[in-house]
């Protein structure tokens, strides 16, 4: 069967050397999910990046170790789906901060009954930010830059073949595509925009920061992380932490599970997730620095859908929500949904934003 993939035999993510040298690994590249368990559980280098361990530190790392080889339902590296040859709705999808390729998948019904079967979807994808790798590995200065340069190179590659892409940017994934939109030679191609769970430029850490970091936090290359866990009661503090949504939309019902999007583990008998607000901040930092390079704010047609109820802001009124996007872009629809920054993305609301 041919190759349908984008420039299949394009340039990789980085070389053994790059991979090598990233995993702290001397001597060979794991491949296999044998290997990539026996590089986290005894890999004297990589294990000794972690600094400053907490009382159960140990316990959670073996605990989201393993869970990177749990069976996936949308958090995964299937970077494209459907078939290039005979589209008639093209699709490029921008994860957010360790987001994944797959999760776009979860907007299928949307994108199918809007635009019906004929779709090809192609999601940012490097090895260096697969859902097998931790975290804390995947954001280096180094991987920020390569992570730019991929979107640059399979949008033009994509333009230069296609007349319309529909770009969707999910969370921070924006601020990747802000930094770099003005670089991107669209041959003619016409780009459209649509941002789902819009994400702040600045961020504050919780004020359960310091309590989590005493009971699990570690530094790994300067930056605090902790695992924070997800119980649906928590929602009265945060309505981030939730485990699931009970979904409802005219006669339909569904439940959908948070650990089947997002990366989850379970240690004492509960769901966690590991943060880290000095990371996000370097990142969005970073991007906005490469922005202000340039300074063009996004002219494209570009579609909004903002979370009014989301606890990533520190305000989340519709009203600083508009602030912050009316410094970036120019031209745009903003839908606002008074939900939390995941469960805006129910099929019903990524409808609304897809058809505008």
């Amino acid at each position: 069967m041919a190759d349908t993939r984008i420039n299949p035999t394009g340039p990789k993510s980085g070389d053994t050397a790059n991979a090598r040298n990233d995993l702290a690994m001397p001597g060979i590249v794991p491949t296999s999910d044998e290997e990539l368990r026996d590089f986290y559980a005894g890999n004297t280098e990589y294990r000794s990046r972690f600094k400053d361990r907490q009382l159960l530190t140990n316990a959670f790392l073996e605990g989201y170790h393993e869970s990177l080889f749990y069976y996936k339902s949308f958090y995964d590296d299937l970077e494209q789906f459907g078939n290039p040859e005979t589209c008639t709705e093209v699709f490029y999808f921008i994860p957010g901060f360790n987001g994944t390729p797959g999760q776009v998948r979860f907007g299928l019904p949307s994108l199918t009954k809007r635009y019906g079967k004929d779709i090809f979807l192609k999601s940012l994808y490097l090895e260096e930010f697969s859902s097998k790798r931790p975290t804390w590995m995947k954001y280096s200065g180094r991987h920020l830059q390569m992570r730019r340069q991929k979107i640059i190179q399979d949008l033009e590659q994509m333009s230069a073949r296609f007349p319309r892409i529909r770009i969707i940017a999910s969370s921070t994934g924006f601020y990747d595509f802000l930094a770099v939109h003005a670089q991107v030679k669209r041959s003619g191609c016409e780009h459209i925009l649509y941002w789902i769970s819009c994400a702040p430029d600045q961020i504050s850490p919780p004020f359960t920061e310091k309590m989590f970091y005493a009971l699990n936090g570690f530094t790994y290359e300067g930056n605090k992380w902790y695992a924070y866990p997800n119980q649906q009661i928590l929602k009265l503090f945060n309505p981030e932490c939730s485990t699931h949504k009970q979904w409802r939309y005219q006669s339909q019902r569904k439940i959908f599970f948070k650990n089947d999007l997002e990366s989850r583990f379970s240690c004492f008998g509960l769901l966690w997730d590991y943060t880290s607000w000095d990371c996000i901040s370097k990142m969005l930092q970073d991007n906005l620095d490469t922005y202000r390079q340039d300074g063009q704010p996004i002219e494209l047609e570009t579609h909004v859908m903002a979370a009014t109820k989301d606890g990533f802001w520190d305000d989340s009124s519709p009203e600083n929500i508009q602030q912050t996007l009316d410094k970036y872009i120019v031209n745009k629809r903003v839908i606002y949904r008074e939900m939390s920054h995941l469960w805006v993305v129910t099929p019903e609301n990524v409808t609304d934003l897809i058809t505008g």
